[in-house]
């Protein structure tokens, strides 16, 4: 798939998000710069930037799925509350079970879900 302006703009718009979009938040962002791009044209390259690994994805407990566009190792926080979804930059390591067990761990994908502080204080 040739590289093109439409998803330049589709993969600027998400990692330039901080908030974890989903793929309608992301098209409504996209629209105002691009006003003639198509919701399935947004859907058909965030599915190809996640296959290719330029975006992370992940799903709530509600299904739906958020994108994010920080690829670099971490782990996510979701409020169950209020929705807002946290990274984690901590240094966390895999369990030694899982090697031991004979498993070539490559990479891991981790949600942990809760009460966010504002949420927890109210």
């Amino acid at each position: 798939m040739r590289n093109s302006f439409q998803r330049q703009v589709i993969l600027d718009v998400v990692k330039n998000s901080l908030d974890h979009p989903t793929a309608d938040i992301i098209y409504q962002r996209v629209k105002d710069k691009v006003p003639n791009v198509s919701l399935g044209t947004v859907y058909r390259n965030l599915k190809f930037l996640s296959s290719i690994g330029e975006l992370d994805t992940m799903e709530t407990l509600d299904k739906s799925i958020h994108y994010d566009g920080n690829t670099t190792q971490h782990r996510h926080f979701i409020c169950k509350k209020c929705g807002v979804i946290i990274d984690l930059f901590y240094e966390f390591e895999i369990p030694k079970q899982l090697f031991e067990a004979g498993l070539d761990v490559e990479n891991e994908k981790v949600i942990y879900y809760g009460k966010c502080i504002k949420c927890r204080d109210n």
